[in-house]
């Protein structure tokens, strides 16, 4: 069924409060270019209103045009073509409700116009207040409004699609994959879960009986431990009694006792030995020290021997070194000696050129000094002629009291108050215009004064006067208004308060204040111009100028004394002053060199002294050691004291070696365990012992009581329960798994008939995918909606993730060719189709924008398409003409 409109007319619609229309709609692609807030969307939303809203509706508020009372009436009017018929809707709200459909010949009013819309395009009407997007059906699936591209909801126009899709022979299993089999499935799967929950656990009285059975064998199991434990005790009571009377008979903690006691006797023998070989290690270790200090002083002897030896030599060496640093001394001082004679004749050249340089230097210094003198004498005249003119403004300032800008101020609004005050008596006051012939006259008197009128002129009377005229009569003119007395009072106050104030100025009239501060202004300017210039010549006052001229006159007889104090030239050419500086240096360097030499060869000779000296001190010394007539008798006993220690040590060391060795043999560890290990056995034996004649009475006071709590029969009535319980568990069980069994069965059968349903929709989706994404597939859930996409990426690589996942642009473009996809299959099972685009694609970028103008432009041969945008730029080379509106 081919759809097209073809005329859209609005009236009194939100921004149309007069009528407008657009008709020639083309039967593919129509774009509506126009800016923001030009009414685009107010078009989408009459055509949306025309189709989903009653005309009897009261929530349609927002169609009213801003600022309009009551009596607005919405009105659209739409033409279209339905399989090349003419059909007309023209609908209006609020004030003026009504809605007539003509088809034809055929003419439909009110409700049943809308009905049949409704059933005709594949969408409802809304219960109960405003249309919403359950409503929709296939108008919202393919209309899409203003930044909604990226948003897809098909789950209320799905059973239209699955109507379009379905095979016309029919299909036992299609009402499976519609709302229908989701409600057969849903009441299936919702009986399931009373039992069992999303992982297949049991739940509700499935779980209680589970868990009661349970519970039931649980308590059985305890039953029959209870019973098993009574029996095991009985035979253990039987067992225990036996062993207390064996060991009451046989006492084995006797004979640990006498084991415990030889123990005890071989540890005592044992810690006399190591007390014997604590003792002889001791002494052993004196006798080391002892022989280690004998060796020391023996090395001690041998070594003075040795260094008396060493020290001759070493005196011998000392009076060599010695020999060699006197000749060292004496030629480095002859050398030194000649260094400094030139240096004295180096010094003396230096000091005749230094003259010199003075001599030129001084010269300068008095050039110099004479052009100082005339520049400070220059700027001294200049000083003083700046000051003179300074001091000169300061007292013309000081016979001329200046006015302070405040009680300038003051003046002024003193004037202005007198002003205002004289302007709004003259308002108030009586206006007496007069015109006199030549050579009349009259009298006025006003105030106690009297004034002559002549000619012609004008008089304000704020107070009563009288006219006298010519011939004896007169006119008393008295003043209207209650407020004339005060406001003549007030501006005789203010002339009066302005006059005090110019009086105590020392002026006339405000204008000569004025001038006066000028004047005073234009003569503080002029002082600070000549400080300013004083301060460029003397920046540091008259008086420091005055004494750096005659610093400059003092440095210029000074620089002539001196000059006239430096004794005449010598005869003969001078080296230069840097020649001369030069050899003397060098002469200097050479000296000092030299002089270095000098004394290291001393400290050297010192050196050489002191250790000669030093070395003969301790070879006298070494030698008087030696002849100590008792030092040999020393040696001697320390030899024999050396071979006594020596020998007792090894016959000591033997017998730590015997000690020790018996002592291992013995293992003293292993005794003191032994007798730890024969302690702990006896007491363990004997509290065995008791606590077996403890447990014994524990033991037959339990059995006692267990046999009188009749555990068998307790046993049998709890077996008939658990019975119970499990019968009714199996019930349950098996209703949860003939459930479960029944709901994959029909999810098996139902997704077999969604893929069957879904091969149509696949096919069209991917005759515009390729434009768009090259290689790309996409999969469709079960309500028929795209939810995964697939495709190759740089290197062969492929990935797949969720659409939700896209970025917004990539949605809306998938989304809007989802769309596309389905209004083919809609229209080839014969529904209308329209697709509506309110600012679609405004977030892809430029590659992408032209890949979805080749889908759109496609789409746009099946279908009409209406595009409203506000980037006209963006959609010139559609082939197609922009409408704006106008």
């Amino acid at each position: 069924m081919k759809l097209q409109i073809t005329r859209l007319r609005v009236e009194q619609l939100r921004r149309f409060r007069a009528p407008f229309e657009l008709d020639g709609f083309e039967p593919g692609l129509n774009i509506v270019a126009a800016a923001n807030e030009a009414g685009k969307s107010t078009l989408v939303r009459a055509i949306r209103a025309a189709f989903f809203e009653r005309h009897r509706s009261t929530q349609v508020e927002d169609l009213r045009p801003w600022g309009e009372g009551t009596g607005a009436a919405p009105q659209v009017e739409l033409d279209f073509l339905l399989d090349g018929q003419p059909h007309r809707l023209m609908k209006s709200f609020l004030a003026k409700k009504r809605c007539v459909l003509d088809a034809g010949a055929r003419s439909l009013e009110g409700t049943e116009a809308e009905d049949h819309l409704a059933q005709l395009f594949g969408f409802s009407f809304a219960a109960k207040g405003a249309s919403r997007p359950e409503n929709w059906g296939i108008p919202g699936l393919l209309w899409v409004e203003q930044g909604r591209g990226q948003e897809l909801d098909v789950s209320h126009a799905r059973d239209h699609l699955h109507d379009a899709l379905r095979d016309p022979a029919g299909d036992a299993a299609a009402p499976l994959a519609a709302s229908g089999g989701d409600a057969l499935l849903d009441s299936l799967r919702a009986q399931r879960d009373e039992l069992l929950t999303s992982t297949g656990k049991p739940r509700a009285a499935y779980a209680e009986v589970i868990e009661q059975a349970a519970a039931l064998q649980a308590q059985r199991a305890a039953l029959d431990a209870q019973i098993t434990t009574y029996r095991e005790q009985v035979d253990q009571l039987a067992l225990m009694r036996q062993q207390h009377q064996a060991d009451e008979t046989a006492r084995p903690w006797d004979a640990l006792r006498e084991e415990l006691l030889a123990a005890q006797t071989r540890n005592e023998a044992l810690q006399a030995g190591q007390a014997q070989l604590l003792g002889d290690r001791a002494r052993l270790r004196q006798l080391q020290e002892t022989r280690d200090l004998l060796a020391k002083a023996l090395e001690g002897l041998a070594q003075q021997q040795a260094t008396a030896q060493a020290r001759e030599r070493a005196a011998e060496e000392a009076e060599r070194q010695l020999r060699e640093s006197d000749e060292a001394v004496a030629q480095a001082r002859t050398q030194a000696d000649a260094a400094q004679r030139r240096v004295d004749g180096a010094r003396e050249a230096w000091r005749a050129a230094s003259q010199e340089a003075q001599r030129r230097g001084l010269q300068q210094q008095l050039q110099q000094a004479q052009a100082e003198v005339a520049r400070h004498a220059e700027n001294l005249a200049r000083a003083e002629e700046a000051q003179e003119r300074l001091a000169a403004l300061r007292a013309t300032a000081a016979s001329t009291p200046a006015i302070q800008p405040a009680e300038l101020d003051r003046l002024l609004k003193l004037e202005r108050a007198e002003r205002d005050a004289d302007l709004r008596r003259q308002a108030v006051a009586t206006r007496l215009q007069f015109v006199l012939p030549e050579g009349q006259a009259l009298r006025l008197q006003a105030r106690g004064e009297s004034h002559e009128l002549r000619a012609e002129g004008e008089r304000l009377v704020d107070a009563p006067a009288t006219l006298h005229l010519p011939g004896g009569g007169q006119l008393i003119i008295t003043p209207g208004g209650n407020d004339l007395a005060g406001l003549a009072r007030k501006h005789a106050d203010a002339r009066e308060a302005l006059q005090a104030a110019l009086r105590s100025l020392g002026v006339d009239e405000v204008a000569q204040a004025q001038a006066r501060q000028r004047a005073a202004a234009d003569l503080e300017a002029q002082t600070r111009l000549a400080q300013q210039a004083l301060a460029i010549v003397a920046p540091r006052g008259i008086d420091t100028l005055r004494g750096e001229h005659a610093q400059a006159q003092a440095r210029h007889a000074g620089a002539q004394a001196a000059l006239e104090r430096l004794p005449a030239t010598p005869a003969g050419e001078l080296p230069s002053m840097e020649e001369a500086e030069a050899a003397q240096e060098a002469a200097v360097t050479a000296e000092q060199a030299l002089r270095k030499t000098l004394g290291e060869a001393q400290r050297r000779q010192s050196a050489a002294q002191g250790a000669s000296e030093a070395a003969r001190r301790e070879l006298a010394a070494a030698q008087a050691t030696l002849a100590d007539p008792g030092r040999q008798q020393r040696q001697a006993q320390a030899n024999q004291q050396l071979l006594a220690a020596s020998a007792e040590a090894d016959a000591l060391a033997a017998r730590i070696d015997l000690t020790e060795t018996e002592l291992q043999a013995a293992r003293p560890d292993i005794v003191l365990q032994d007798i730890e290990r024969l302690r702990r056995s006896i007491e363990q034996l004997m509290r065995g012992h008791q606590q077996r004649r403890e447990q014994l009475l524990v033991l037959e006071s339990g059995l006692q009581q267990s046999g009188a709590q009749g555990l068998e029969e307790q046993r049998e009535a709890l077996a008939g329960q658990l019975a119970q319980a499990q019968r009714r568990q199996a019930d349950l069980q098996r209703r949860a798994e003939a459930l479960s069994l029944l709901c994959r069965k029909l999810e098996q059968k139902r997704q077999a008939t969604l893929t069957r349903l879904q091969a149509p929709l696949q096919a069209r989706m991917q005759h515009y995918l390729p434009l768009l994404m090259p290689g790309a597939t996409v999969e469709m859930d079960a309500g028929l909606a795209p939810v995964m996409l697939t495709r190759a990426r740089l290197g062969g690589a492929v990935e797949s993730g969720q659409l939700q996942e896209l970025s917004f642009g990539a949605r809306e473009q998938l989304r809007l060719i989802s769309r596309f996809a389905y209004a083919d299959l809609l229209q080839e099972a014969g529904r209308p189709t329209l697709l509506i685009l309110d600012d679609a694609l405004v977030h892809s970028d430029a590659p992408r924008l032209a890949q979805m103008k080749r889908v759109l432009f496609d789409a746009a041969q099946r279908h009409q398409v209406l595009l409203f945008t506000c980037h006209p730029e963006d959609w010139r080379d559609m082939g197609v003409a922009l409408r704006p509106l106008a």
